[in-house]
Protein backbone atom coordinates (compact mmCIF):
# COMPACT_ATOMS: atom_id res chain seq x y z
CA UNK A 1 0.00 0.00 0.00
CA UNK A 2 1.16 3.60 -0.80
CA UNK A 3 1.16 6.29 1.45
CA UNK A 4 -0.08 9.70 -1.06
CA UNK A 5 1.47 13.20 0.28
CA UNK A 6 0.00 16.04 -1.29
CA UNK A 7 3.06 18.42 -2.12
CA UNK A 8 2.55 21.68 -1.35
CA UNK A 9 3.94 24.87 -0.86
CA UNK A 10 4.34 24.53 2.57
CA UNK A 11 5.76 21.11 2.59
CA UNK A 12 8.55 22.37 0.18
CA UNK A 13 9.11 25.19 2.45
CA UNK A 14 9.47 23.29 5.63
CA UNK A 15 11.38 20.38 3.83
CA UNK A 16 13.81 23.46 3.13
CA UNK A 17 14.12 25.23 6.22
CA UNK A 18 14.58 22.02 8.07
CA UNK A 19 17.71 21.27 5.40
CA UNK A 20 19.27 24.76 6.20
CA UNK A 21 18.75 25.05 9.91
CA UNK A 22 19.72 21.10 11.38
CA UNK A 23 21.87 19.92 8.39
CA UNK A 24 23.66 22.92 7.83
CA UNK A 25 23.71 25.65 10.74
CA UNK A 26 21.98 27.85 8.53
CA UNK A 27 20.70 30.66 10.73
CA UNK A 28 18.41 33.20 9.03
CA UNK A 29 20.27 36.92 9.27
CA UNK A 30 18.35 38.89 11.44
CA UNK A 31 19.09 42.58 9.44
CA UNK A 32 16.45 43.44 7.68
CA UNK A 33 16.55 45.67 4.79
CA UNK A 34 18.00 48.70 4.78
CA UNK A 35 20.64 46.37 7.04
CA UNK A 36 23.13 44.83 5.69
CA UNK A 37 24.98 41.92 7.40
CA UNK A 38 28.88 41.14 8.01
CA UNK A 39 30.16 38.86 10.90
CA UNK A 40 27.19 38.72 13.61
CA UNK A 41 26.50 42.77 13.10
CA UNK A 42 24.25 44.55 11.04
CA UNK A 43 25.63 48.09 9.30
CA UNK A 44 22.79 50.63 7.83
CA UNK A 45 24.51 53.65 5.67
CA UNK A 46 22.57 56.69 6.21
CA UNK A 47 22.83 58.88 3.28
CA UNK A 48 21.58 62.08 4.38
CA UNK A 49 23.82 64.27 5.56
CA UNK A 50 23.91 64.81 9.59
CA UNK A 51 26.51 66.36 12.30
CA UNK A 52 28.09 63.59 13.69
CA UNK A 53 26.02 64.60 16.91
CA UNK A 54 22.75 63.81 15.00
CA UNK A 55 24.29 61.19 13.39
CA UNK A 56 24.32 59.39 16.53
CA UNK A 57 21.13 60.40 17.45
CA UNK A 58 19.86 59.18 14.43
CA UNK A 59 21.61 55.64 15.15
CA UNK A 60 20.85 55.66 18.56
CA UNK A 61 17.04 55.51 17.61
CA UNK A 62 17.33 52.53 15.64
CA UNK A 63 18.73 50.74 18.73
CA UNK A 64 21.96 50.76 16.90
CA UNK A 65 25.50 53.01 17.51
CA UNK A 66 27.41 54.74 15.17
CA UNK A 67 30.21 51.96 13.36
CA UNK A 68 33.59 50.46 15.21
CA UNK A 69 35.62 49.58 12.60
CA UNK A 70 38.15 47.59 14.40
CA UNK A 71 39.37 44.87 12.00
CA UNK A 72 40.98 44.62 8.61
CA UNK A 73 38.67 42.63 7.69
CA UNK A 74 35.35 44.89 8.60
CA UNK A 75 37.35 48.27 7.33
CA UNK A 76 37.25 46.43 3.73
CA UNK A 77 33.79 44.89 3.91
CA UNK A 78 32.73 48.55 4.85
CA UNK A 79 35.08 50.13 2.13
CA UNK A 80 33.46 47.78 -0.66
CA UNK A 81 29.79 49.15 0.16
CA UNK A 82 30.73 52.33 0.59
CA UNK A 83 31.98 52.13 -3.34
CA UNK A 84 29.18 50.04 -4.34
CA UNK A 85 26.92 52.97 -3.44
CA UNK A 86 28.66 54.73 -6.21
CA UNK A 87 27.57 58.40 -4.66
CA UNK A 88 28.77 59.07 -0.73
CA UNK A 89 32.19 60.39 -0.21
CA UNK A 90 31.92 61.36 3.30
CA UNK A 91 30.58 58.98 5.96
CA UNK A 92 30.96 59.16 10.08
CA UNK A 93 31.73 56.33 12.00
CA UNK A 94 31.58 56.43 15.88
CA UNK A 95 35.66 57.59 16.39
CA UNK A 96 36.13 60.83 18.46
CA UNK A 97 38.50 63.44 20.12
CA UNK A 98 35.86 65.11 22.01
CA UNK A 99 37.01 64.14 25.67
CA UNK A 100 41.37 64.93 24.60
CA UNK A 101 42.51 66.18 21.84
CA UNK A 102 44.70 63.35 19.82
CA UNK A 103 42.58 60.63 22.18
CA UNK A 104 40.64 58.41 19.14
CA UNK A 105 37.95 56.97 21.28
CA UNK A 106 34.60 54.71 20.13
CA UNK A 107 31.64 56.86 21.41
CA UNK A 108 29.59 53.60 22.21
CA UNK A 109 32.42 51.80 24.21
CA UNK A 110 34.44 54.65 25.27
CA UNK A 111 37.19 51.89 24.21
CA UNK A 112 40.51 53.30 22.54
CA UNK A 113 40.31 53.26 19.06
CA UNK A 114 43.29 50.59 18.14
CA UNK A 115 43.10 49.65 14.64
CA UNK A 116 43.13 52.85 12.28
CA UNK A 117 42.99 53.21 7.93
CA UNK A 118 43.79 57.40 8.36
CA UNK A 119 44.98 59.15 5.18
CA UNK A 120 48.77 59.83 5.40
CA UNK A 121 48.25 63.14 6.38
CA UNK A 122 45.41 62.77 8.62
CA UNK A 123 44.48 63.32 11.45
CA UNK A 124 45.62 66.50 10.17
CA UNK A 125 43.79 69.19 12.71
CA UNK A 126 43.66 68.02 16.19
CA UNK A 127 41.76 70.91 17.95
CA UNK A 128 39.29 71.76 15.40
CA UNK A 129 38.51 68.21 13.83
CA UNK A 130 37.47 65.85 16.35
CA UNK A 131 34.69 63.40 14.79
CA UNK A 132 36.01 60.19 12.70
CA UNK A 133 34.66 59.97 8.90
CA UNK A 134 35.35 57.77 6.06
CA UNK A 135 36.11 60.27 3.15
CA UNK A 136 37.59 59.65 -0.64
CA UNK A 137 41.24 60.50 -1.90
CA UNK A 138 40.01 61.81 -5.22
CA UNK A 139 37.23 59.36 -5.50
CA UNK A 140 39.07 56.91 -6.04
CA UNK A 141 40.54 55.43 -2.39
CA UNK A 142 38.74 55.52 0.92
CA UNK A 143 40.03 56.01 4.06
CA UNK A 144 39.30 57.62 7.61
CA UNK A 145 39.90 60.92 8.35
CA UNK A 146 39.35 63.72 10.95
CA UNK A 147 36.33 66.14 10.15
CA UNK A 148 34.83 68.80 12.28
CA UNK A 149 32.09 67.31 14.17
CA UNK A 150 29.51 70.09 12.48
CA UNK A 151 29.75 69.09 8.47
CA UNK A 152 27.00 67.33 7.50
CA UNK A 153 27.53 64.24 5.84
CA UNK A 154 26.68 60.85 5.59
CA UNK A 155 26.96 57.91 8.36
CA UNK A 156 26.97 54.65 9.14
CA UNK A 157 25.12 52.78 11.97
CA UNK A 158 26.19 49.42 13.91
CA UNK A 159 24.02 46.85 15.52
CA UNK A 160 24.78 43.19 17.07
CA UNK A 161 23.00 40.82 15.11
Amino acid sequence: MFFRMRITSFTVFSCITYVLVFKTGFVESKCVYPWIEFQNHCYMFGLDGKTWFESKVECNKKNSYLARVETPAEDDWIIQQIFALNKVWYLWIGGNTLRKVGDWRWESTNEKVGYTFFYPSEPNRPTTERCLCYFSHHRKMLYWGDLTCTNKVGFICERDN
